[in-house]
C-alpha cells in the first residue's frame, strides 16, 4: 500500500517569520555586496589616478580588469534592494507586547544572598 504524500501548510506566524528571516538574509547579502562594490570602485578610481602618473603598468591593468564586474554587482544590488523593499511592504507590522517583569507586584520577596533562591515555609 503506497504511503500518502506529505503536505505542509504554514501558519500565519510561520509566514511572517519566513519573510523576516529572508529579509535579514537579503540585507546581509546586500551589505556584503556593497562592500565588494565599494572595493571594486575604489580599485578603478586608484587605477585611473595612478595611470596619469605611471601610464599603463601591469598592476594598473590588473586593477582595471574588474571594471566588467561593476555592472553585474550594481544590477544585483538594485535587485536586492527591490526585494527588501517588497518584503518590508508585505510583512505585517507586529504590535509591541509589553509584559510586566516576573514577580512584580505579587508580594514575593527577592531571594536572600546565599539562600539559593528558595523560600522557606
Amino acid at each position: 500500500m503506497p504511503v500518502p504524500p506529505l503536505s505542509v501548510t504554514l501558519s500565519d506566524g510561520q509566514k511572517v517569520e519566513a519573510m523576516k528571516r529572508f529579509r535579514v538574509k537579503y540585507a546581509e547579502e546586500l551589505g556584503k555586496l556593497d562592500q565588494e562594490l565599494t572595493d571594486v570602485l575604489t580599485a578603478l578610481a586608484e587605477a585611473d589616478f595612478l595611470s596619469q602618473y605611471l601610464g599603463e603598468q601591469p598592476e594598473i591593468v590588473d586593477l582595471r580588469k574588474r571594471k566588467t564586474d561593476v555592472e553585474a554587482l550594481e544590477k544585483r544590488r538594485q535587485y536586492l534592494s527591490k526585494i527588501i523593499e517588497r518584503l518590508d511592504q508585505y510583512t505585517p507590522q507586529q504590535k509591541s507586547v509589553s509584559v510586566a517583569p516576573p514577580n512584580m507586584g505579587t508580594g514575593a520577596q527577592p531571594a536572600r544572598p546565599g539562600g539559593g533562591g528558595l523560600k522557606r515555609y
